[in-house]
Formats: C-alpha cells, sequence, structure tokens
C-alpha cells in the first residue's frame, strides 16, 4: 500500500468529510483523494492549470478543492478552529521540529475522532535520513551514498510524541517510508526519551531500537485499527 491508498481507506471508513494535505507539491497524492472538502497547502504548487483541470474531470471532488499556496505556519495561523478536519495528511518539510510543528498545529484544528498521517517516518537507509532544511538543500549536500531518496528526521517527531504525549495514540506502518498514524487516546508503550535525547539522537540510534521507537506496525495491521475508528 502507499500513502494514497491508507489515507483514502482512512476517509472512507470514517466516512469523513474534511481532509487536509500540507505539502502537496504536484499533487499526486492530493488530486486522487476523494473527500467532500478538500485542502491543499504548499509554499508553491508544481502542477499546471491544465493538470487541474483534468483531475476535476478524473475527480469530480477536486471542484471545490481550495488551494493555499502558503507556509503552513501561515494558514494554521489564519485557520479557523471550528473548522476542525477530519483527516490531515502531513508531507510538508521533512525536519523534526516543523514536522512536529505541523502535527502540533493540526491537532489543534482536528476533530476530537480525527486522524493525522504522516509520511516519511521510517528512512530506508543514513543517506536518506540526512537532516536538510528542504530537498534543494538536501541535494546540495552531496550526502555521501544519497540516491534522492529522502526522509529526513521526521522520525524523531514519532519518537517526541510517543515520548511526551500520553494523550496520543501513535504507530507507525511499515509501507512508502513509514506512515505515521497518529489519533487521541491513551498511549501505548510509551517511550522515555527528553527533547535533549532527540536533539542528540541520529540515524544510527534509530537503528539500534527502529521497531521500538517507531512503534512499527506491519502494513496489514491498517485494517485492525481501521474497526477502531
Amino acid at each position: 500500500m502507499n500513502r494514497t491508498d491508507v489515507i483514502q481507506k482512512i476517509i472512507s471508513k470514517k466516512k469523513a468529510r474534511k481532509y487536509l494535505e500540507i505539502g502537496v507539491a504536484n499533487g499526486k497524492n492530493f488530486f486522487p483523494i476523494k473527500a467532500r472538502q478538500k485542502i491543499a497547502v504548499d509554499p508553491k504548487f508544481i502542477f499546471s492549470k491544465k493538470r487541474r483541470i483534468i483531475w476535476m474531470l478524473r475527480n469530480f471532488y477536486n471542484i471545490t478543492s481550495r488551494f493555499y499556496e502558503m507556509r503552513s505556519d501561515t494558514y494554521f495561523a489564519n485557520a479557523k478552529v471550528s473548522n476542525c478536519q477530519d483527516v490531515v495528511f502531513i508531507d510538508g518539510l521533512h525536519s523534526y521540529k516543523q514536522s512536529l510543528k505541523d502535527v502540533q498545529n493540526a491537532l489543534r484544528n482536528l476533530d476530537k475522532n480525527g486522524v493525522i498521517i504522516m509520511h516519511d517516518c521510517c528512512p530506508p537507509h543514513k543517506a536518506a535520513a540526512h537532516p536538510a532544511d528542504s530537498y534543494n538543500h538536501a541535494v546540495s549536500l552531496n550526502i555521501p551514498g544519497w540516491d534522492r531518496q529522502w526522509c529526513g528526521d521526521v522520525w524523531k517527531t514519532i519518537c517526541y510524541l510517543r515520548s511526551c504525549r500520553k494523550d496520543l495514540k501513535v504507530f507507525v506502518l511499515s509501507c512508502d517510508y513509514g506512515l505515521g498514524i497518529i489519533t487521541r487516546g491513551e498511549s501505548e508503550n510509551t517511550l522515555s526519551l527528553t527533547e535533549d535525547d532527540l536533539d542528540k539522537m541520529n540515524y544510527d540510534d534509530l537503528v539500534k531500537n527502529r521497531e521500538n521507537y517507531l512503534n512499527i506496525k506491519d502494513e496489514s495491521y491498517l485494517f485492525e485499527f481501521l474497526k477502531t475508528i
């Protein structure tokens, strides 16, 4: 399964009406999603007007979609809290600090039974986990062994939430570079990492205890999860 499959299954099971995507880029994931109210946020959309029209014809839910070309911080600063989202997908800057900020902002704008999905939580190798400010920044670093797969250190956000937010259920599906699933509820198998610990940790630390740190579930676990929402 990929991110689009997982998001759509969650939306369909919840009969979710409101969907927000942070980090839309060319719309590869956003345009196929079927939800009554869709919101796209990205500092710079990289799809043409023609592509948008084509997807309106392929998926009529795109006709009423709203597009905000701005940073996620700006969007959330102006979002109406009363406009609570049912499902939020986060795939913006692949950094620990920004992905954590996006999750925290999304939680403030999430329905009480809402679901957050976060991409790139389980980097496939050390080069893909190299911290950088953006994809272009990662390119400029000439990272040894890099094959242009880049997840950054988003995985630290999962560790933070599992250590510092006892009011959240958090796990990572082992598909599509790791899909973090976040819902409200009593946490399981909590961690005891401090913010200082996380700042010092690197990919080698993750490798030593990946399954425990990320609470990794096989992709088939999605169907168990769907029974709970």
